[in-house]
Order: C-alpha cells, then structure tokens, then sequence
C-alpha cells in the first residue's frame, strides 16, 4: 500500500501480539488489547471529535493505571503532537517505540515530531558492532522473540527424540548435530528476548519536557550552568540524587537536571 508523506501515513499491518491495525491518514489505531475498552474508546472518540485534550485525559489515565501499550503510546503521542506539544509528543513515541522496536509508522511520526525540537545534537560515533548489535535486537519485539524462542525450542526436543530413538548411525548423528543448533539458536532467540525485555521496561531515558532547563554542575540550584537544554531533547540517565538526575547527552556532555524538567521514558 503506498505511503503519504503525512503524519500518519496510510498503512496495514501486525502490532503483536494478537491484533491486526489500520492507520489511516491523520487518524489513530482503534484497536486495543487487555486494557478497559470504555475508556479507551472514550479518548478514541474524543480525538475522532478533535477534541484533543480530553482525549490526552483519556489516554492519560490508563497510562497512570499502569496499562502499557505502543497502541496507547502512539495514540497519545498523536493527541500531544496536535496539541503542538511537540515534547511529550516525542516521550510517548519513545515509549510506544520501546515496545515495538520496528514499527515504521512510531519511527516516522518521531522523526518528524523531533524536527520541531531546538537542539540539535551530533551523537559520538559508534563502533560498528555495537551499532549492529542493537540494529539485531531491535529486529523484533521482546514477545516476537520469545515466540520464535519456544518454537526453537520445541524443535530442538524433537531432535532429542529422533537422537534417543533411532535404530541408525546415521539419524542418531543427525538428531545429535541438530538439537546442537537448534539449542543454541533456541537459546540466542531467547537471550534477545530477554534483552529486548529489559530494554523496554528499564528507565535509563529520558526527555525534556519543559521549555528549557539548565544543566548544572552538581545536584543542587546554586551550582553552575553548564548549558542548557529545551523541550523534546533525549537524554540518558546515569545516576540520581535527591530529586535530582545525573544525564549524558549524545555528544556525551554530562551534568545534573531537575526531577521537574524531564520524565523518563
């Protein structure tokens, strides 16, 4: 299907684990999983409306039960971005993208969500492997990979018994070499399960949310102004004290920002 450079572009596709979603152009996915449907379509309903603060209430308040889906982040995300609140916009891209690493439609909208951003800041290079690393990871959602884990899994059993029971040479070499691999394929898909998992659930970023903020020196409001950051900005968190936040940024700047000037991803 071909895309509009739009917002939200016109497409069709999988958001896993179970449901199938359209987007359509400057629209939101009506569709949603193990979540209170009343009030998740009360904000449907409201953005539909363009009535686009009571529909951030709306997604708001599931998102304070502790429901947590890129479904809901997108769309809340999609409310922000029309209400031109172009920070808490980006922070619920980022938390839908967590979720699900892949999606074209969460990477679009955030890039152009962060093109209204003030700062523009060149990242350190990377090494390749680690870039590779994180590219491989992010293939595919941390229950995608789960998925993919078990049914290694399970064919590696089936090798075991083909190894066990059989009466020859030759399929018991078979069955032997083969539940190797599969084990160990079985167990890799596993593994990036697991970190994709703690990816997504592992608070160690943030955003900027308010118009701008200093980031001093040390962990108190008299200590000195290393420079500023505005709404919108990631940042990596790596350290906190007392309402306070040590950050590093992607030029590996470090310093201490206010618990009230960023929320975390």
């Amino acid at each position: 299907m071909n895309k509009n450079i739009s917002l939200f572009q016109v497409s069709a596709f999988i958001k896993p684990p179970f449901f199938l979603l359209l987007l359509v152009f400057f629209s939101v996915n009506f569709s949603f999983a193990a979540m209170p449907n009343q009030q998740f379509d009360a904000g449907n309903k409201e953005y539909r409306f363009g009535n686009y603060e009571k529909a951030i209430v709306a997604y708001e308040k599931l998102v304070k039960d502790g429901y947590r889906s890129s479904t809901l982040f997108y769309n809340l995300g999609n409310a922000y971005y029309k209400e031109n609140n172009y920070a808490k916009s980006i922070l619920n891209y980022e938390r839908a993208l967590k979720l699900n690493p892949q999606d074209e439609d969460i990477l679009f909208n955030l890039r152009l969500a962060n093109m209204n951003t003030v700062d523009k800041i060149e990242p350190i290079p990377r090494l390749f492997y680690e870039q590779w690393w994180d590219n491989f990871i992010s293939t595919f959602s941390s229950d995608s990979w789960s998925k993919y884990g078990i049914a290694g899994c399970w064919l590696t059993l089936l090798f075991v018994g083909l190894y066990l029971f059989s009466n020859t040479v030759f399929l018991k070499k078979t069955g032997f070499f083969s539940t190797v691999i599969c084990g160990f394929i079985a167990g890799m898909l596993l593994f990036a399960g697991r970190l994709q998992h703690q990816s997504a659930y592992d608070q160690k970023a943030g955003i900027i949310i308010e118009t701008s903020a200093y980031i001093k020196s040390s962990p108190e409001e008299k200590s000195t102004n290393l420079f500023m950051l505005h709404a919108g900005t990631k940042i990596e968190v790596v350290d906190e004290l007392q309402g306070w936040k040590k950050i590093k940024i992607a030029n590996g700047n470090i310093g201490w920002i206010s618990n009230n000037d960023m929320e975390m991803i």
